[in-house]
């Protein structure tokens, strides 16, 4: 797991909650007003995580009908929801606190009215909202509401499963998926199928899913784009560089100029040693996208390439776009505790928030972190069994794996910290620019 993975918009499995898109606002999207879609296929668009067209567009429409009939409930509905999706496609988090206004109001007018189906709507889009906050019980209280409202439905499934998963509630998680499949075999529902098949280590059967994605929402160039860059992730976790770098081109070539395709490319380079070109393409992606993920990745390629003044400044970034993303609702506990142990940095309050975090919402990656917190912070008995629990379901991943073996070594288990360093590397040689090198020194 590396900040990417837990980050406001990175897992693979939150298609509609966290994953960051730039849908809509490249050429050929098209100038799309709200009067050119109906509502209810606008509204499913973006709990799907995509846009009908130029998002910003859409919500200054949106904006005008509302400002002229304050009591237009469908109108409320889609604007909320477009408020998260220019969100998810400018990064900028002060579009939380509009969404959630709007789909308030919506809700109270549905009530008014009776409109079971448009509330049911607008109670998911809450439900989604929370889940972007890192609000996961939340969330699922809002997903379970909307499923009484439209028990068929799909879409709240997906954001049960979200907030299921990411409170560490694997066994109904994976329930929550398989039905959401069942329902409705799409882009969204495969992509948290590919999730959790990578939670329970079977890094091919993720890809295999994802692929099966990549065909469900082949009719849309941003669907396809956004999942070949999902397929480059899994490649490069699974250290295939060379897939990771053909998948993040085709959607590249797919989407012209997509920025998580940009900062995929950017990682290939920094892993395989091309410092200046990964920190040019790093530069590109945090310019039109300043998600906390980006500028650490910056950072990290800066320091590795020796420029240190810059990498400063790049993680002094990092600190701004999370109290951003703190002033507007989100939770970044876990993100900020993560940052900061890696980077060496107020480690006691780093345990401190990884605590906070395992208490609300104990995933693989609390347990992981909150870990890690220990044996930075001294505490490798009481690391142990968090380290071994971040694992515990056969999740093949590197930096978790590397978590436990520098618990092992911390302990004086140094045969066994050995084998664990040279079994992170055997998953993904390239997981860290920071920590790969110390497996590498430490596995031989």
């Amino acid at each position: 797991m590396t900040l990417r993975r837990i980050a406001l918009g990175a897992t693979v499995a939150a298609l509609a909650v966290t994953v960051v898109l730039f849908g809509g606002v490249f050429s050929g999207s098209g100038e799309v007003s709200p009067e050119a879609v109906p509502p209810a296929a606008a509204a499913g668009q973006f709990l799907a995580g995509f846009s009908p067209g130029d998002t910003a567009l859409y919500v200054r429409g949106l904006e005008r009908r509302v400002s002229q009939a304050p009591g237009d409930a469908e109108s409320l509905l889609v604007l909320g929801l477009a408020y998260q999706q220019r969100a998810r496609e400018t990064g900028d988090p002060s579009q939380y606190p509009r969404s959630e206004r709007a789909l308030r109001r919506a809700l109270v007018l549905f009530d008014r009215h009776d409109s079971r189906k448009r509330k049911f709507l607008a109670v998911t889009g809450l439900g989604a909202l929370a889940a972007s906050r890192h609000r996961f019980r939340e969330a699922r209280e809002l997903a379970q509401e909307a499923l009484r409202l439209s028990p068929r439905s799909a879409s709240p499934y997906g954001v049960l499963a979200d907030a299921l998963l990411e409170t560490g509630r694997y066994t109904e998680g994976f329930r929550a998926v398989e039905r959401m499949v069942e329902l409705k075999p799409s882009l969204a529902s495969y992509a948290r199928v590919s999730y959790a098949r990578e939670l329970l280590g079977r890094p091919n059967g993720a890809i295999g899913a994802m692929r099966y994605a990549v065909e469900a929402g082949s009719t849309s160039a941003e669907h396809t784009a956004w999942t070949s860059v999902q397929l480059g992730n899994l490649s490069f976790d699974a250290g295939r560089l060379g897939q990771a770098k053909r998948a993040y081109l085709q959607a590249a070539a797919r989407l012209p100029g997509y920025v998580h395709a940009e900062a995929g490319l950017a990682r290939v380079d920094a892993a395989r040693g091309r410092y200046p070109a990964a920190i040019r393409r790093y530069k590109s992606t945090v310019a039109k996208l300043p998600l906390p993920e980006y500028a650490v990745a910056l950072g990290d390629t800066l320091r590795a390439a020796g420029r240190i003044a810059e990498a400063r400044r790049a993680y002094a970034l990092v600190d701004a776009i999370q109290r951003l993303f703190r002033a507007n609702g989100v939770r970044t506990e876990l993100e900020t505790a993560l940052f900061d142990l890696d980077h060496g940095r107020r480690l006691r309050d780093a345990l401190v928030r990884a605590r906070a975090n395992y208490r609300l919402a104990p995933s693989l990656n609390a347990e992981d972190v909150l870990g890690w917190a220990l044996v930075r912070n001294g505490r490798c008995g009481e690391a142990e069994s968090h380290a071994r629990r971040a694992l515990r379901l056969g999740t093949k991943d590197a930096l978790k794996t590397f978590h436990l073996a520098m618990v092992e070594r911390c302990l004086g288990r140094r045969a066994n910290a050995k084998q664990l360093f040279g079994r992170a590397l055997a998953i993904n040689p390239y997981f860290s620019l920071r920590w790969s090198p110390v497996a590498r020194r430490l596995a031989s």
